[in-house]
């Protein structure tokens, strides 16, 4: 036997005892380390069946009129409680900061409502971005506009701010009944259901 096989032979006892020990003691510290914290829920789908299925959230009832309950988790956390969850403020849903981060996971991030037809109504001007508190002026206003208009504007719960579905209705027509069912068939599911809708804040 060659003098290297001899030392192989002397040091491999001490080899595998340290491999046993290292091992004995991986199993140790795993069993004690404290649990992994389970992650956040996540959407029911992922981004990529987002694109090829084109999965969109708003229509909420199937051709033979049946409610699409499992489109309600796209941007709710469950199924709202239609007995409990009456108001925005009830309800969960899949956002951390603001709610209008909801909605730009799809649609375009952009100030708004900074778009063409808003400029022309503001005689050329850039429309500035309303996705705000409101002024003290403009909750009056929506106030006096609401006492004769069967209609909601609901702010963020957590922010106070104007969101995207202060004037958008994101449920299909026919899903909600009464002052939360206003809009939801008229052009961009407006609430203002075709009247002009900036005048609900801004009246002159």
């Amino acid at each position: 036997m060659t003098a290297s096989k001899k030392i192989s032979v002397f040091i491999l006892p001490f080899v595998l005892a340290a491999c046993a020990a290292a091992f004995a003691a991986g199993v140790s510290s795993a069993a004690d380390a404290p649990a992994v914290p389970a992650a956040a829920p996540k959407p029911p789908y992922t981004a990529i069946e987002a694109v090829t299925t084109i999965i969109d959230p708003h229509t909420q009832i199937s051709d033979e009129g049946h409610i699409l309950w499992e489109k309600c988790i796209i941007c709710h956390r469950n199924v709202p409680d239609l007995k409990k969850e009456k108001s925005i403020s009830d309800v969960t849903l899949r956002y951390a900061n603001e709610m209008k981060d909801l909605c730009l996971g799809c649609h375009i991030d952009r100030k708004h409502p900074g778009t063409e037809g808003a400029s022309v109504m503001m005689s050329a001007a850039e429309a500035p971005d309303h996705l705000v508190v409101p002024s003290q002026t403009v909750k009056q206003n929506l106030r006096l506009m609401l006492k004769s208009t069967p209609t909601i504007f609901p702010f963020d719960p957590k922010t106070g701010k104007v969101t995207c579905v202060t004037c958008h209705n994101p449920h299909e027509k026919g899903l909600q009944s009464g002052k939360a069912g206003w809009g939801a068939g008229s052009f961009k599911r407006l609430r203002a259901e075709g009247d002009d809708i900036c005048q609900y804040c801004h009246r002159k």
